[in-house]
Order: structure tokens, then C-alpha cells, then sequence
């Protein structure tokens, strides 16, 4: 089972509408723009109780998107980033995000696709998205981003892990933040292939970048055991002053 560690701040609560972060302030410096531009973002697509004809998930109208920010890159190119909410009661996988560039008028002028960064998402929680673009269409003014797809997870205990995640130190080194995190497993089970998943953020919640790491296959936690990990991410975006990281695996049930 891949399981899911969330961490949380030690300040003040978070908005409900996302989850806790922990601030960069005060064992990082913040870096300045990394990156040409930050486009205009646009209205997400209104999440109705989908039918056949839109193609889209009825599950869409429970998750809440965020962003997309999408950034141009020095190579021309354009990565859009944002979240995914679960406001359902039940756990959701295989969420797939669609973002759209749009004209002024609203004329698609390109669409992507992409999976959301975290398999299975937990009530209440959030899993960032990438979707990049190999260059910036003309006529391009703003983006708008929706759930295209997804499903109810059955099965969970047994597929996913249970994981806690807590930090240790961080600090901004040239171009990009290290993160060091210490994930232990909860399960009754050993869980392998474990993924560590750091989002950066900035001052309204916007997702500046992200970062998943694939710890070797072999590497497996006991139940109750601990690992230490560090995690270094580039933000896409400037002002980046906080972050989130999760970690997902499977339980290894003989």
C-alpha cells in the first residue's frame, strides 16, 4: 500500500483550504527569480456533476484545483503547476489534471494532461500537478486548469503504507532548497518503494515547484523504523517561502 505522510507546521494553522505548511524563514535564504516570467493564471473549469458528454469524472465536483501558475522556462517552453484537493470523504487514485492555454477570448489553444504527483489522496489532502508545454502558443494570455479523471480507492490498508514524515534541517545551497526529512513507518507491514514528494510554495499557496525522489527499489522500512532523506528542489517560480513533502510506498504482506 502506498502510504502517505503529511508535514505539518509548527505555526499557526493553515486555511482550510490547504493543508499545513512549514515556512523557509529563518534556515534558508530565499533565492531571487529563477525564471523569466510568471504567466497570469486563470479560472479553473467549473466542476459540475460530470456526464458523458464533458468526458469528465463525476468525482471532479469533490477536488478542488489550484492554479494553475505556469512559468516560462529560459528554453521557451511552459511548465504550469498547482494542486489537487480532496473534499470527498473517501480516498481518491489515478487522478489525471487537464490544464488548457486559453486566448483572451477563451479559445483553446493547447491542452495537456498529466497524473497528479501523489497515487492515492487522502480527505482532505493535497498533491501537486505538473503539466508542461513545449512552447507558448500565440495569442496565449492565461490558463485554467480542471480534474479530468479519477477513482475511488478500495483496498487501502493493503495497498498503501502508512508513513510519517518529519523534518530535521533545510537550507537554500546555490540554486535550489535541501530538505531532510526523516520518514517512519507506521504499517504493521515492511513498505518498500518508497517516493518522497517536496512541493514549494509560495506566500498565497501557490506552487513554485516540486520535486519527487525514487529511493532504490531494494530499499525497504521495517515496521517502526525510520530513514533519513534529503530532497533538494529548484523552484520554477520566485518568492518561494514555504513548503510541503509527503511520502507514499507499498506494504510488503507475504
Amino acid at each position: 500500500m502506498a502510504g502517505c505522510g503529511q508535514l505539518w507546521s509548527s505555526e499557526t494553522p493553515a486555511p482550510e483550504t490547504r493543508e499545513p505548511t512549514l515556512p523557509l524563514f529563518g534556515y534558508t535564504l530565499l533565492p531571487p527569480t529563477l525564471t523569466p516570467s510568471l504567466w497570469p493564471v486563470g479560472s479553473a473549469t467549473p466542476l459540475l456533476n460530470m456526464d458523458g458528454i464533458t468526458g469528465l469524472s463525476p468525482l471532479a465536483v469533490y477536488l478542488t484545483v489550484s492554479g494553475p501558475a505556469c512559468y516560462e522556462t529560459p528554453v521557451g517552453s511552459l511548465v504550469c503547476l498547482g494542486q489537487v484537493q480532496n473534499r470527498h470523504d473517501e480516498p481518491i487514485e489515478q487522478i489525471v489534471v487537464t490544464v488548457q492555454l486559453l486566448a483572451q477570448d477563451g479559445t483553446v489553444l493547447a491542452s495537456g494532461q498529466s497524473f497528479l504527483a501523489r497515487q492515492l489522496l487522502s480527505s482532505g489532502l493535497q498533491g501537486p500537478y505538473r503539466v508542461m508545454f513545449d512552447h507558448i502558443p500565440e495569442g496565449y494570455t492565461h490558463a485554467a486548469a480542471y480534474v479530468a479523471s479519477g477513482r475511488i480507492a478500495q483496498n487501502v490498508e493493503r495497498r498503501y503504507a502508512e508513513l510519517e514524515l518529519n523534518h530535521t534541517s533545510g537550507i537554500f545551497v546555490y540554486d535550489q532548497y535541501q530538505i531532510t526529512l526523516s520518514i517512519v513507518n507506521k504499517s504493521r507491514y515492511p513498505a518498500d518503494r518508497i517516493v518522497v514528494t517536496l512541493t514549494l510554495l509560495d506566500r498565497d499557496g501557490q506552487v513554485t515547484g516540486f520535486r519527487q525522489v525514487y529511493l532504490d527499489h531494494s530499499r525497504t522500512i521495517q515496521p517502526g523504523e525510520s530513514l533519513s532523506v534529503t530532497v533538494k528542489a529548484i523552484p520554477q517560480g520566485p518568492n518561494t517561502v514555504g513548503f510541503s513533502a509527503f511520502a507514499e510506498s507499498r506494504p510488503v504482506i507475504n
